[in-house]
């Protein structure tokens, strides 16, 4: 039998946070409807915590956006487990932990990705290999007013698409 190699483990190292002290970033684009947030309240006061948020050493947060706003409302302590990476790094992340939940919002999608690309350098190819993507995806989401091109603010959506909607009617 193969030798198992350790990972590096935030998660040996938490550190329990005041969420006040905690800063959102600007480039997540997942979306928790009231419903499912309050869900998640219960979940955590019923459960505790089974995830922390993840944080740079500043306090940006890179995953548990919503996690630490329930927190900060309840006047809970947050578990954190910090992040010293890149800003590009830290996007990447916050995207592929999004996909692989299932939500996120195309248009803050298309901010990050336009982000990435336009600002950071980083290569349309390495953008896709990042975040579990295809190169046509990346090119979509690069084209300049993709989503009025496509006349999304005139599609029906349901309620767990409401931030897709209000974004597009804006």
């Amino acid at each position: 039998m193969s030798e198992l190699k350790k990972l590096r483990a935030p998660l040996e190292q938490i550190e329990w946070r005041d969420p006040n002290t905690l800063t959102s970033n600007d480039y997540n684009p997942n979306h928790v409807a009231k419903t499912e947030l309050r869900l998640l309240g219960l979940s955590i006061e019923r459960t505790g915590w089974i995830q922390p948020v993840l944080i740079t050493p500043a306090g940006v947060i890179i995953d548990g956006f919503h996690r630490s706003m329930i927190a900060k409302d309840k006047q809970w302590l947050v578990p954190c487990a910090i992040l010293d990476i890149s800003e590009v790094e830290r996007m990447f992340l916050t995207i592929r932990i999004n996909r692989a939940k299932g939500t996120h919002v195309a248009f803050k999608m298309a901010d990050v990705i336009q982000s990435l690309v336009k600002d950071h350098g980083v290569g349309i190819e390495a953008v896709a290999a990042n975040i579990g993507a295809t190169k046509e995806e990346i090119n979509l989401l690069l084209i300049e007013d993709v989503f009025e091109k496509f006349d999304v603010k005139n599609h029906k959506y349901n309620e767990a698409d409401s931030a897709f909607t209000k974004k597009a009617s804006t």
